[in-house]
């Protein structure tokens, strides 16, 4: 079986208890070589999936420099596409950062990317259920 989670230096990255959503603890800055190794974890996890959910806590992220995210957008056609992002526990740096990411993401990829932040992790998963409904009913 393959494994369901994986550290990357300080990162950690793992498949949610649902099979559509990756669980990331991003901790310090992201080099775009973690980036790539973030995308080949989540590839061969969510193959045959329509779309992805990420959640988190980023409380620690520190800096995604340019060419980290220019890393995410080249590599996010690798993955199902991301509908939606939850963060818990984020500091207002990176709520900045997490939404530079996603605009850029969604500017070279077309995909309407959901963004929400909150507090906890319980309102972090009620968020998920309430999006991953908003989905399902869209694909009918």
């Amino acid at each position: 079986m393959i494994a369901r989670v994986l550290r990357i230096g300080e990162h950690t990255v793992r498949i949610g208890e649902h099979e559509d959503t990756v669980d990331l603890m991003l901790r310090g800055d992201i080099s775009p070589d973690e980036v790539v190794r973030l995308f080949d974890f989540i590839a061969s996890h969510l193959a045959g999936q329509r779309y992805m959910l990420v959640t988190g806590d980023v409380v620690q992220l520190g800096r995604v420099p340019a060419e980290s995210r220019k890393a995410v957008v080249k590599e996010s056609g690798r993955v199902p596409p991301i509908r939606g992002v939850v963060y818990y526990r984020v500091t207002f740096a990176g709520r900045v950062m997490t939404e530079l990411v996603l605009r850029g993401y969604a500017i070279a990829t077309g995909v309407d990317v959901a963004a929400h932040f909150v507090n906890e992790e319980a309102e972090a998963r009620a968020w998920l259920a309430r999006r991953r409904g908003q989905l399902a009913r869209e694909h009918r």
